[in-house]
């Protein structure tokens, strides 16, 4: 079992899942295709895509512990059987808010992209993906997959 002594730790980042906002269609010019205009209200609606595209908080680092174990010991210590899990976070008890929807970047620095003046950490540069939250009495302890790049 990993300790969570502080000469274990490394420096990471975390991002949180904001919001998924919808994609619009665009014209050539690259300007989103006008649906209507609501007459009363003067608000104007776009055409959308069908897709949804996830919003991060800007990523935060902090100090923690990845271990990288292979598939048959994660099967062992968890009882899964997903070949996507690559690494375990250990952490001490409720250092930090993420969830099963949150971003990890270890091996490389978060970049950032700016939506309509507000920033958000790019999705696209992230290393991991929390799959799975696994508490313990002392720890939490988080099942990562490696993000395809």
């Amino acid at each position: 079992m990993m300790r969570c002594l502080k000469r274990n730790k490394q420096t990471i980042y975390y991002a949180l899942l904001i919001d998924t906002v919808p994609i619009y269609k665009l014209d050539s010019n690259g300007n989103k295709i006008i649906d209507y205009v609501d007459e009363e209200t003067g608000e104007t609606y776009y055409v959308e895509t069908g897709v949804k595209m996830p919003l991060y908080s800007p990523a935060v680092m902090f100090k923690g512990n990845i271990a990288f174990a292979g598939a048959d010991l994660l099967r062992q210590e968890f009882g899964i059987s997903d070949e996507r899990y690559e690494a375990v976070l250990v952490l001490n008890k409720g250092q930090i808010p993420i969830t099963e929807t949150s971003l990890i970047w270890f091996e490389t620095k978060p970049g950032m992209k700016i939506i309509d003046g507000q920033t958000y950490a790019d999705d696209a540069t992230a290393d991991y993906r929390v799959l799975r939250s696994v508490p313990s009495l002392n720890n939490d302890r988080y099942i990562l997959a490696k993000v395809v790049k």
